[in-house]
Formats: structure tokens, sequence, C-alpha cells
């Protein structure tokens, strides 16, 4: 794929320093897959456990989790760094150093010109393997929280009618999840009650929206499908377009104009289309939102309009 150096060249062609770019180019590419490796040994080890960690941290805020997660981006970005630090120190270096000696009118050029693409070319699949495993470390910081939302259902049915007056005694039903602390009234004695919601009834209003974007997700993904449609519509009439700059036959002309006019239409369509689909995801977030956290509803609707 990067085979830079396969042309056979005649002894006495071949400048004094091609054998410092050959010999450069196979460093940069063992270099370059020792850290491959490193960084999947990392991610493969990593992400098993950031995955237990996070089901069995008890802590509200999954603070040991995040500690552990940062130390594992900072481990996966380092790699990043010496891969980057040793293009510009390595292969750039090498490259200016020759191209400010080599005249590009030399017959040589062209051996310094692919040198520098072939490096770059494979550290951009470097960087395509680092953006997996970054993707896929990103991912164990998702939670279910429907589990999350269940647990605090369950805790509201073992304490809602467990609350009493401070003043009569009488039993007073707590008949919704407060997020705060509220003034309730008893039916008895009409004194005000103090009612503080627990630590974990509290945390309902962090994770709401989150639950409200699973619960959609599905509507979001369409959205990003059809989005998407529009780069590779523009991409295809562009290649058929290009196809055109060598062609004189005049029938393979009209039928590849036909099929540009359709993919331009096409494309057309997706651009109306998508932003009613995410418009469409977005209502069915915040009306999620609101059914999870009724008394923000008022809150929730005042940046649902800015966000529309």
């Amino acid at each position: 794929m990067f085979g830079l150096f396969n042309k056979e060249k005649e002894e006495e062609t071949t400048p004094e320093w091609y054998a410092e770019l050959q010999e450069s180019q196979q460093r940069w590419f063992a270099f370059l897959e020792k850290l491959e490796v490193k960084m999947e040994e990392l991610a493969t080890a990593a992400i098993p456990e950031l995955k237990q960690l996070l089901e069995e941290d008890e802590d509200l805020y999954k603070r040991t989790f995040h500690r552990v997660y940062a130390g594992v981006r900072g481990q996966l970005n380092n790699i990043r760094e010496k891969a980057r630090d040793t293009y510009e120190e390595k292969i750039n270096r090498i490259y200016y150093d020759l191209n400010s000696q080599v005249s590009v009118l030399s017959k040589h050029h062209d051996l310094l010109s692919d040198f520098r693409t072939a490096c770059s070319d494979r550290h951009n699949e470097f960087e395509r393997k680092f953006e997996h495993w970054s993707d896929q470390i990103e991912k164990t910081q998702e939670r279910d929280l429907e589990i999350e939302y269940q647990k605090i259902l369950n805790e509201f049915e073992t304490i809602k009618d467990k609350f009493s007056c401070k003043q009569c005694g009488g039993n007073i039903t707590i008949d919704k999840i407060f997020l705060i602390e509220t003034y309730i009234s008893c039916p008895y004695c009409q004194s005000q009650n103090t009612f503080a919601p627990s630590t974990q009834a509290r945390m309902l209003q962090n994770i709401a929206r989150g639950l409200a974007e699973q619960r959609t997700v599905h509507l979001y993904e369409a959205f990003e499908t059809e989005n998407n449609k529009e780069r590779e519509l523009y991409h295809q009439r562009h290649e058929l377009s290009l196809s055109k700059i060598h062609q004189t036959d005049s029938r393979v002309l009209n039928e590849i104009n036909t099929k540009m006019d359709q993919l331009e239409i096409d494309r057309q369509n997706v651009i109306q289309n998508a932003p009613k689909l995410y418009q469409v995801y977005v209502r069915a977030m915040y009306d999620e939102w609101n059914k999870i956290t009724p008394d923000l509803k008022e809150h929730n609707e005042k940046m649902y309009q800015n966000h529309s």
C-alpha cells in the first residue's frame, strides 16, 4: 500500500541521499507499527476494566471511574503525541533539509515528494487507528440510565408513604419525586414540613436529559443517516463531473449529465429533509425529558425554543 521505493533505479542515477530516505521511511513505518501494538494492548486491556468499574462504582458521581478513565485517555494521547513528535523530528526534518537542496526541476525531486507522501499516508493510517480506539474508550462512559432511573423509582416507592408531620405526627404521602428541598403541608394540621430528597433522587435532574436522549437515539440516528447522505451524493456527483473531462462521446456525456442531475435532485431533497428529521428528534427528546422531570417542563420548553 505504501510501497515507495519499489522502482528499480540505475545505480549511477540514484542520488546519495536516497538510501537515507529509504532508511527513514522503514524506521518510521516500524515505529508506528510498534505504537499501534502498544495502543491496541492499552485499549483492549482498559475497556473491559473501565466498563466493570463504571458498573460497580457506587459513587453517584462515578469519581473513581472518571479518575481511571482520565488516566487511560492520558496514556492513549501520549502515544499519539509520540507519533506526532517523531513525524516532525524525523520525517519533516529530513524532507525540508533535502527540499532546500534539491531543485524542483531535478528528476530526483519526485523521490523526495513520494517519500513525504508515503510517510504522511502511513501517519494518517495510524491516526485512523487512534480515533478507533479513542472512540471505543469514550464509549465506556455510556451508562444505562434506565437502570439508574429505575433505582430512583424504586426508592421513591419505598419512601413515599413513610414521611410524617413533625407537628402532629400525621402521615404525609409524597406524591412525586422532588429534586430539591420542598415545603409540604400536613393534610391534618396544615403545618409546613420540609422534605429533603435523597442524594439519589436529586441525581434525577442530572441524568434526565441523558435518559431522554437514550430513549430517542433511534430518531437521532435517522437524522444522522440522512444528513450524511448529502456529502455522499455530493462526492458521487463530483466524481461523475471529473469523468467528463476527457469524455468525447456525446451519448456517454448525456448519460453522465442525467445521472448528475438526479444526484443533485436527491442531494437537495436530503438538504431539505435532514433538518426536519432533526426537529422530530429534538421535539421527541424534550417530550421525554418533560415526562422524566415534569417540574422542569417550563424551563425545558424555554431551552427548546432556543434550540429550535
